[in-house]
């Protein structure tokens, strides 16, 4: 299925289950056909409110952040020019006020042609009040008078001077949007044009039986009043548009618009459909600059499962219920649950589907990626991606230890990130985006992790001094990346049969640089200093035998300063240091790789040794020196 028809069908869906025009709090709200909505400023849409016999009793600028919902024309929605039409009933008051006779009467035109063809009653009661009260002469200067006070405001034309407190203000009304409720108006209920679900149905009806040239639309198949002109998103960019270049289609169509016929109501449907999931925070993320992740499930359109495929490892996965992390829910325990934040809403039999979109420009928005899979399917690609790409990670949650898998931006800050302020940080826009991109095709497609992603977290896993604050998000990631690499699994616990011998150096190292950090940590405890391990982490990597007798040599100071204050650990370290190095002269003495570079290996020796060294207690160390 293409993205055009996916969005037409979500849509579809919605209004079947009554979704579409549903306002229930602050929830984002699917809007209904040629209709569009605005969030106010605190300073840029004022609402009066008026009796059913037309008077004026309250006037007030929207709170800050409040969403006005009001009908809109095909040409209105996006206007431009220097007399750019009207919308039919909320607008300017550049339009509404008679100050400009030539917007004014677009208006008046505008809002006389619907008001004509109502015949709903309460409808057109509605609309009777409002037009007695904008047709009163000197209805703005009431408006204001509510405003700001009687004696506390002068007006020229639509500039207002008025005082607040001891401060001068100006505002300028040509900006300002007017919108209307009426008290009382059903029974004792306020009704305004934004939660009249009745007025949009009765703008819908009269859109649609507008005589207007029609044809089958190529998205849906249905005959529909055809249109050329798509509401923009993100501002006013087009995701359906015509190339101004020529030869783009000249020789295959004689006109653009030829190239594809999009029916009216479609158009709307489609891109009403695409406006709900940017704007609901379920069914988008950003992706940096002006690109965004938007997916639903056909069954859970808006994301109430809270479905993130971004962000899987700010919930580590539980291998079991006693081990769950509270925030995930009893439902979600089966496979993908860590990417699930709510309670599953959708059945594995739904359709999942997901996209990124791009603002190419002001006036152009691109698809970067669409994919359209079964449920099901995604479940067992998530599975897949866990399983390959998980390491053990405490929760501060249950004060446990969970396999946890990183998530997108971690795999991609990590391989790409520069250390700044304690953080990893992606400086180029585009290339961030165009690697999450790639991330997110691997992960739902169930495919394996970009090959770029690993080569550049094994070149970072060597520079141990490039990261002082977020050597551990490092360490973690590339853990996690190569845990399952070629088919072989890496266990976090100490593996004493494993003679491979980047494993061993890793080992070796971890003995060192404990040997060394337990002497700091006994001398200055508050103090996190650089062990020689860690400065010539990179050398050791490259040349480890060679720099393993330096490091020994480096190391001798230390144990002498440990003999006399921990004679236990020093057991257990010169123990295992002597059991490594044996093991490496067994095997590799005589090869001429002994001192070749280290592969991925070694940073799972160096953890697994790191572990097991902090793993016995100090009571069992000098037990082990008294035998």
């Amino acid at each position: 299925m293409d993205f055009l028809t996916a969005l037409l069908q979500a849509y579809d869906t919605s209004t079947e289950q009554g979704l579409v025009d549903k306002q229930e709090g602050n929830n984002t709200i699917l809007l209904p056909l040629y209709h569009t909505n605005m969030k106010s400023r605190g300073n840029d849409i004022i609402q009066i409110y008026l009796t059913k016999q037309g008077k004026l009793s309250q006037a007030e600028f929207l709170p800050e952040k409040e969403m006005t919902i009001f009908p809109v024309t095909s040409d209105s929605i996006a206007r431009s020019g220097k007399n750019p039409p009207s919308h039919p009933l909320v607008d300017k008051i550049s339009y509404i006020a008679a100050e400009d006779k030539d917007l004014h009467q677009l208006y008046l035109n505008e809002f006389n042609r619907w008001y004509q063809e109502v015949t709903d009653t309460k409808v057109k009661e509605f609309l009777t009040i409002i037009k007695q009260f904008i047709s009163k002469e000197y209805f703005l200067d009431e408006i204001l008078d509510k405003l700001y006070g009687k004696e506390n405001y002068t007006r020229n034309q639509l500039e207002v001077h008025y005082t607040e407190g001891k401060k001068s203000k100006k505002a300028d009304l040509t900006k300002v949007f007017l919108t209307f409720a009426i008290n009382d108006f059903s029974g004792y209920q306020t009704i305004s044009v934004t939660n009249f679900v009745k007025l949009h149905e009765n703008y819908i009806r009269y859109v649609e039986a507008q005589d207007s040239p029609r044809g089958i639309c190529n998205i849906s198949g249905e005959e529909q009043q055809l249109t050329t002109k798509h509401r923009g998103l993100l501002g006013n960019a087009k995701l359906v548009s015509v190339s101004n270049n020529k030869e783009t289609y000249q020789g295959r169509f004689k006109n653009g618009t030829d190239i594809i016929q999009i029916g009216y109501k479609t158009s709307e449907k489609v891109h009403l459909m695409l406006k709900y999931l940017l704007e609901n925070q379920n069914s988008r993320r950003w992706l940096g600059g002006q690109q965004y992740l938007v997916n639903w499930f056909s069954d859970d359109i808006a994301n109430d499962s809270q479905f993130d495929i971004s962000v899987p490892s700010i919930v580590p996965f539980p291998t079991n219920q006693s081990t769950k992390p509270k925030v995930v829910s009893l439902a979600n325990k089966e496979v993908g649950r860590s990417f699930i934040l709510g309670e599953q809403k959708f059945s594995k039999d739904a359709n999942y589907y997901a996209a990124i979109i791009d603002k190419a420009s002001n006036g152009r928005i691109s698809l970067k990626f669409f994919r359209d899979l079964q449920a099901s399917q995604l479940l067992r690609n998530l599975q897949k991606w866990q399983i390959r790409y998980s390491w053990e990670r405490y929760s501060v949650q249950d004060e446990k230890i969970h396999p946890t898998t990183p998530s997108l931006w971690q795999f991609l800050q990590t391989a790409y990130g520069v250390e700044r302020n304690g953080r990893l940080e992606v400086d180029n826009d585009n290339f961030k985006k165009d690697q999450f991109q790639k991330l997110v095709v691997s992960l739902i497609d169930g495919r394996l992790l970009p090959a770029n992603i690993s080569t550049a977290l094994k070149a970072n896993i060597r520079k141990r001094m490039n990261y002082e604050k977020t050597w551990l998000q490092i360490q973690f990631t590339t853990l996690a990346v190569f845990s399952h690499k070629n088919g072989e699994e890496q266990l976090p616990v100490l593996d004493r049969e494993n003679t491979d011998r980047s494993y061993l150096y890793g080992r070796l190292l971890a003995v060192l640089d404990r040997t060394e950090g337990a002497t700091y940590n006994r001398s200055e405890p508050d103090k996190q200093r650089v062990t020689n391990a860690q400065k010539f982490w990179t050398s050791y990597t490259n040349h480890p035998a060679k720099t393993m007798q330096t490091l020994i040599e480096k190391t001798k100071s230390y144990e002498k300063a440990l003999r006399s204050a921990n004679p236990g650990l020093l057991f257990k370290l010169n123990k295992e240091k002597q059991e490594i190095i044996n093991i490496l002269n067994d095997h590799y003495l005589n090869s001429a790789d002994i001192n070749k570079a280290l592969d991925f290996h070694f940073i799972f020796g160096y953890y697994a040794e790191t572990q097991f060294l902090f793993t016995k207690t100090e009571s069992e160390e000098v037990e082990n020196v008294n035998e």
